[in-house]
């Protein structure tokens, strides 16, 4: 395709995505474009303007740069209002420097105030010419143009379907290396070798293989701790990135500060809203207890897994339900039984 219709299909994908996602995408686009580091999402509470922060070091300058992004179809234009709150934002969190990105455009009073203190303004035809010109979202032949369906799916969320898919059906049950996983993201080692590699080095786990660290960043992506970052090439090998979402900078977060009890009623909630988690819980509900066999006759009755992998799953399933507290389990083997307790629901 033309420049012009790619540019058009890119703005259609920015605008497609939910919000979060867009300010992911944003963090994508200045990791191409712009060296920084301590780039990531601003926390999740409170970010008072800011969603984007990040350090610029250079030989004569070094300064911390602060993001805004809009999500805007292209009606709706961003205003000199808009531009007055995230001055505010910058000069309250101490930030030298500001960026503002859009899907849509500027008034012309938010480009007069921008140009009063500097702050750069990048509407949706900059935003996709330099998506472009870093080959973000796109491959290029020649001078024709193509989405690339590779890094667009970076951006897909566990589906809510009749039948669920195999993915997302948890295979990793250890809550301990699952919390070290998403710790080892927040700390940039975001490739499953180099997540494996910290698992091993912080944990007893013993060998912790990349395959293991691959199950285990999908069960935190099933959480909503994790997201989907570009792949990279190492060794010759495509690679998926990851990063965390909003909901794994709260976890990690509450764990820094030592509040262990928000971090695990954090945990709780995502575990409860894992499709599958819902729907064996749903039959808990109704039975009062359940069995391993009959969380395997669920999987089976309600996902793409085949018989070994369901009886395997169901053991992982059974293990996620035991972290909410008002389950209490007794027995083993495919006779394990999952209990709901009448005083806790």
């Amino acid at each position: 395709m033309k420049t012009s219709t790619a540019k058009d299909e890119l703005l259609d994908k920015g605008l497609q995505i939910d919000h979060e996602q867009f300010e992911q995408l944003c963090k994508m686009v200045i990791e191409r474009a712009e060296p920084t580091r301590e780039l990531e999402l601003t926390p999740f509470r409170g970010d008072r303007g800011i969603d984007i922060h990040a350090v610029i070091d250079r030989e004569l300058f070094h300064a911390r740069l602060g993001v805004q992004a809009k999500q805007y179809a292209s009606g709706n234009t961003v205003g000199a209002r808009t531009l007055r709150g995230f001055k505010g934002a910058l000069s309250e969190q101490q930030y030298h420097i500001g960026t503002v990105i859009t899907t849509s455009s500027f008034t012309s009073g938010a480009e007069t105030s921008a140009n009063q203190d500097f702050i750069r303004l990048i509407d949706g035809d900059r935003l996709t010419d330099i998506m472009i010109e870093s080959s973000i979202g796109v491959v290029t032949d020649n001078e024709s143009y193509e989405l690339d369906p590779t890094f667009w799916s970076a951006f897909e969320k566990p589906e809510r379907t009749d039948t669920i898919p195999s993915l997302e059906v948890p295979q990793a049950d250890n809550f301990d290396v699952i919390r070290t996983v998403i710790q080892a993201v927040g700390v940039g080692s975001d490739t499953k070798p180099d997540i494996a590699d910290y698992v091993q080095k912080q944990t007893d786990t013993g060998t912790f293989d990349p395959r293991q660290a691959d199950y285990y960043c999908i069960a935190a992506w099933l959480l909503q701790f994790l997201h989907k970052e570009q792949e990279v090439k190492v060794d010759n090998y495509t690679i998926r990135r990851w990063g965390l979402t909003r909901l794994g900078e709260e976890y990690l977060t509450y764990l820094d500060r030592g509040n262990r009890e928000s971090a695990d009623n954090l945990l709780t909630q995502q575990i409860r809203d894992v499709e599958i988690i819902s729907r064996v819980y749903a039959q808990l509900e109704v039975d009062g207890a359940l069995s391993r066999r009959e969380i395997t006759e669920i999987l089976a009755a309600e996902t793409d897994l085949s018989d070994s992998t369901t009886r395997r799953r169901a053991r992982t399933v059974g293990q996620w339900l035991f972290r909410l507290p008002e389950i209490t389990t007794s027995g083993r083997g495919s006779e394990q039984q999952y209990v709901l307790s009448s005083t806790l629901c």
